[in-house]
C-alpha cells in the first residue's frame, strides 16, 4: 500500500510518523508540509490520490480559524459535517481521564464535526481526535498534530494495517545491546553488508541503550538468518541484552521470574529510578521485594547497617559504602540478589578525587558481591538516568551468569 503524508508545519507528529513507516517498510509516496489554505489541501490531495491508496493529513482538526481541513474535505467530498456522539464519548471521557476543563462550545462544535463518512479514534492526548474514511477510492486518515497521540494512533490503529497491506513485506528482527560503543556497532554490522537482501540500522540514547532493527527480505531462507543471528549475538556477546525489542527492566523482570529470585534495591543517587523502572512491567510484584531510597547517611547507616566509621573514613560515595549496602539489604531484606546504587550525580558536590558522575553499583548474592565503579557524564538527571539503567543491565548479566 503506497502512502502520501500531508503536514501543515514540520512538526514532531510529521517527522515520528514519517520515520515510523520508513521503519516499517510503507512505501511512502510522498510527504509534504504546505501551508493549511483550501488550494493547497485540495492541489495536494488531487497529486496524491495518483499514486496513493491512503492519504495522510497531519493537522487541522483543531478549533482555531485557521484549522480549515475538516470543511475542506466536506466541500470536496459533497457530504454533510455531522456532530455524532462517538466524537462527543470520546471527548467526554478524555475530559474526565485528563481533569482538562470542556472547551467552550464553539470549540466543541469545531472539534467534534466531521466529513460525514469518517469513524473517529478515540483521543488520549488533547481535545483533537483523528479520524478515517474512504472518500474517492483512497483511504484518507486524518491525525492531530500531536506527537504524543499521533504515535497512539499510528501504534494502535494504523500500523497492523498498513502492515498487513504492505507491498513489500520484510521478516524485522530486533536487537537491543547497553553499553556498545559505536565503532563496535558500525564495525559489526558491517560484516551484514555480504547479505544482500538484508537492511539494517541502530540507534542509541544518552545512556547507551542501542536499538538494532534488521530487515530480511520474504525470500532469505531461514538459514542465511540463522547465520546471521549467530553473527550479531556473537559480535555483541557482551553487551546483548535482548534480542527482541524488550526494555532492560522487562528482561530483569523475566529473568528474576524465571530463576526464581527475589530483588530488593537500595538507592541513593538513582532515588528510586530502578525501582521504578521495575514497577513499570507488569508482575513485577512477583520479584520485587523492596527498594528503599536510602540518600542521606543516617539512611544508609539506621537501614542499611552501613558503619559510621566506613562513612566517615570513606564517604557514602565510596566501594566500601557500595558493599555494605548491598550487604546490609541481604542482611535485612527477604531477598537474595540485591542492587545498590551510590554516586554523585551532580552538578555541585563532586572534587578532584571525587569528580561529578562518579557512581559504584553493587549487584550481588549470599555468594557474593559485585562492586563497579563508572564516572558517568551529562546533566544531573542523565548521569541518574546512565546509573540506573546501567544498574539493569549489571543485574540482567548477573542473573545470567549466576543463575
Amino acid at each position: 500500500m503506497r502512502v502520501s503524508v500531508i503536514s501543515f508545519t514540520c512538526s514532531a507528529a510529521f517527522g515520528y510518523l514519517f520515520s515510523k513507516m520508513k521503519e516499517d517498510d510503507v512505501e511512502i509516496s510522498s510527504s509534504v508540509v504546505v501551508d493549511q489554505t483550501a488550494d493547497n489541501i485540495n492541489k495536494m490531495f488531487d497529486i496524491s490520490a495518483k499514486d496513493s491508496e491512503m492519504i495522510v493529513f497531519v493537522g487541522g482538526q483543531g478549533y482555531a480559524e485557521k484549522d480549515i481541513l475538516k470543511e475542506v474535505l466536506t466541500q470536496r467530498f459533497n457530504v454533510n459535517s455531522v456532530y455524532t456522539q462517538i466524537a462527543q464519548d470520546n471527548l467526554n471521557r478524555y475530559v474526565a481521564l485528563s481533569g482538562q476543563p470542556l472547551p467552550p462550545v464553539f470549540a466543541q462544535e469545531r472539534l467534534l464535526s466531521f466529513p460525514d463518512g469518517f469513524e473517529c479514534y478515540p483521543n488520549v492526548f488533547g481535545y483533537e481526535m483523528g479520524a478515517i474514511g474512504r472518500f474517492e477510492g483512497k483511504e484518507v486518515v486524518l491525525i492531530p498534530d500531536n506527537e504524543e497521540e499521533c504515535k497512539y494512533i499510528y501504534s494502535t490503529y494504523l500500523e497492523k494495517y498498513l502492515l498487513n497491506n504492505s507491498d513489500s513485506k520484510r521478516n524485522k528482527y530486533v536487537y537491543k545491546l547497553f553499553g556498545a560503543r559505536t565503532e563496535e556497532i558500525d564495525s559489526s554490522l558491517k560484516q551484514l553488508d555480504k547479505f544482500k537482501s538484508c537492511s539494517y540500522s541502530y540507534t542509541t540514547d544518552e545512556t547507551g541503550d542501542t536499538r538494532i532493527v534488521l530487515k530480511c527480505a520474504p525470500r532469505m531462507s531461514q538459514s542465511t538468518i540463522d547465520e546471521i543471528n549467530a553473527l550479531l549475538i556473537e559480535n555483541f556477546k557482551d553487551s546483548l541484552y535482548s534480542v527482541d525489542d524488550f526494555e532492560l527492566q522487562e528482561v530483569a523482570v523475566d529473568l528474576l521470574k524465571l530463576y526464581g529470585r527475589k530483588l530488593s534495591v537500595a538507592e541513593s543517587l538513582t532515588g528510586g529510578e530502578i525501582a521504578a523502572k521495575l514497577i513499570d512491567v507488569s508482575g513485577a510484584s512477583e520479584v520485587l521485594f523492596e527498594g528503599c531510597v536510602t540518600y542521606s547517611n543516617e539512611a544508609k547507616h539506621s537501614r542499611l547497617l552501613v558503619k559510621n566509621q566506613t562513612l566517615s573514613q570513606f564517604g557514602a560515595v565510596s566501594s566500601e559504602t557500595a558493599y555494605q549496602m548491598a550487604t546490609g539489604l541481604l542482611n535485612t531484606s527477604q531477598c537474595d540478589v540485591v542492587v545498590a546504587t551510590t554516586g554523585i550525580a551532580g552538578p555541585s558536590g563532586g572534587s578532584a578525587q571525587k569528580p561529578v558522575g562518579l557512581t559504584y553499583i553493587s549487584v550481588g548474592d549470599s555468594k557474593g558481591i559485585h562492586i563497579h565503579r563508572y564516572v558517568f557524564s551529562g546533566s544531573r538527571n542523565t548521569v541518574r538516568q546512565k546509573a540506573a539503567k546501567t544498574a539493569l543491565f549489571l543485574l540482567i548479566k548477573f542473573i545470567k551468569k549466576h543463575k
